[in-house]
């Protein structure tokens, strides 16, 4: 067998220079990357494509201009003044901002207790808490109507936010619970040296260190109320208080399906996810780059 030199490498079992085999392998990093990155936006390009003008993406594939001079922004038109899309809209933003906002509050000191504190059944707690994820939703989706029914809170958007929050909270903590463990002691133990409570300590000292993986935390939680469907689908029967994914789903008919008006509302419901990350992406890169380090 041949001797290879420093400067050669073999690709394939073809011999060739060194550089050559790494600006290879760069090319088939690069070629690999972007050809994920289309597969990934081909979905939103159909729906962009869909709903300017009804005709298949087949169609747009064989004769671009043929689907040129049918653009039309009729679909949106109709989306905004001739359905209950903006009140659907309306409501899922009051739902799922309401939900987020109010599980940071609750999973940022509980997190904190399970993270920090010391107490018998911590871990315990901890790992109860990530167990409940093994449920599906469905299965808890039929109690927890009897439940909110006798309770009074069926076809409400209070209740929808309280079972949207019952079901990210607990994964939510976990999330939170594995960076406040990385975070030294010293830090609350010196805000209450110098006076401060312990809870003004989480305040002012753990909170604003946490805020990457709070924003993680947020930005999860906000896609699970956004995009959820079951219980917004049992809960809510009126069409006034219903949120967006079920308020969709109403646009399907039997015999029938409109394609650019439905995907002119999906691409609506899912701008506001894309502004969001787009803003949001490096909180959640930090987010979950620290708590993934072991102080």
């Amino acid at each position: 067998m041949a001797t290879k030199s420093r400067d050669t490498a073999e690709l394939f079992g073809v011999e060739l220079s060194k550089k050559t085999v790494d600006r290879l392998k760069a090319v088939g990093f690069h070629v690999f990357l972007w050809g994920s990155i289309f597969l990934v936006l081909l979905p939103v390009f159909w729906m962009v494509i869909v709903s300017l003008n009804p005709l298949s993406f087949l169609n747009f594939i064989e004769d671009p201009m043929r689907w040129v001079n049918g653009i039309s922004l009729d679909a949106y038109d109709t989306a905004i003044n001739e359905t209950d899309f903006l009140i659907w809209f309306k409501n899922s933003t009051i739902v799922t901002v309401a939900a987020t906002a109010l599980t940071i509050v609750v999973c940022t000191f509980g997190a904190y207790s399970i993270g920090r504190l010391r107490f018998r059944g911590r871990k315990a707690v901890a790992t109860f808490l990530l167990m409940t994820q093994m449920f599906p939703l469905i299965l808890v989706a039929v109690p927890l109507f009897l439940i909110f029914r006798d309770l009074g809170l069926v076809n409400t958007l209070y209740g929808l936010t309280i079972a949207y929050i019952a079901f990210v909270l607990p994964f939510s903590i976990w999330m939170l619970r594995g960076f406040y463990e990385n975070l030294p002691e010293s830090l609350e133990e010196a805000a209450m040296v110098d006076g401060s409570t312990r809870v003004g300590a989480v305040i002012r000292v753990i909170v604003p260190l946490s805020a990457p993986a709070i924003a993680t935390t947020a930005i999860f939680a906000w896609i699970f109320a956004w995009n959820e469907f079951v219980m917004a689908l049992i809960l809510i029967s009126d069409s006034s208080k219903t949120t967006l994914p079920p308020g969709l789903s109403t646009w399907v008919g039997r015999y029938s399906l409109q394609w650019d008006l439905l995907m002119a509302g999906a691409l609506g419901a899912t701008l506001p996810l894309f502004i969001i990350l787009f803003f949001l992406q490096k909180y959640i890169i930090n987010g979950l780059a620290e708590g993934a380090v072991k102080t």
